[in-house]
């Protein structure tokens, strides 16, 4: 026999039992306590789900109303880049000089700006060098109006004569 067995089963009453039964919990919140927490719970994130919806569409409002400022203002861009293409023409600038009684300079000089050194030979301009260049606004023609009578040839009819631009020789 083991050594085991050598202990009798009164000496294993005198120890006493190893084992005992725990008593079952109490539960400390009830079931309506429990009930409150969660609807409170609920409550608390739907309230916090409205904060952020409200927010989101407050934001979503600004962000249309500035796209529609950035869309004007691109509009805007363009126009004025358009504006600016068109002023900066060069038979536009060229107009412009031409009311400012400025000439054209068939001579141009340039300056190089890294050293200041003048390229080419500056020479002034009488202003007629380049007529065909210059920009002169044409008066309307003061000829009478010519009427052809019936029975008359092409030939007959006087013929009325234009003004020429400024410079312009016949």
């Amino acid at each position: 026999m083991s050594a085991q067995a050598a202990f009798s089963t009164e000496e294993r009453q005198e120890q006493g039992p190893r084992l005992t039964l725990v008593p079952p919990l109490r539960s400390t919140v009830s079931t309506v306590g429990f009930a409150l927490i969660i609807m409170a719970l609920v409550a608390v994130g739907m309230g916090l789900v409205m904060v952020v919806t409200t927010s989101v569409a407050a934001q979503s409002k600004e962000l249309s109303g500035l796209r529609t400022e950035a869309t004007l203002l691109e509009y805007r861009t363009a126009s004025l880049t358009t504006e600016l293409q068109t002023t900066s023409a060069t038979g536009r600038l060229a107009t412009r000089a031409a009311d400012l009684g400025m000439v054209p300079n068939p001579y141009p000089a340039f300056i190089r700006l890294s050293d200041g050194k003048i390229l080419g030979e500056p020479t002034p301009v009488r202003g007629n060098e380049v007529p065909y260049l210059r920009q002169h606004e044409l008066t309307p023609p003061t000829a009478p109006r010519i009427r052809v009578l019936a029975g008359q040839d092409d030939a007959a009819a006087p013929t009325p004569t234009l003004p020429m631009a400024p410079g312009v020789d016949q």
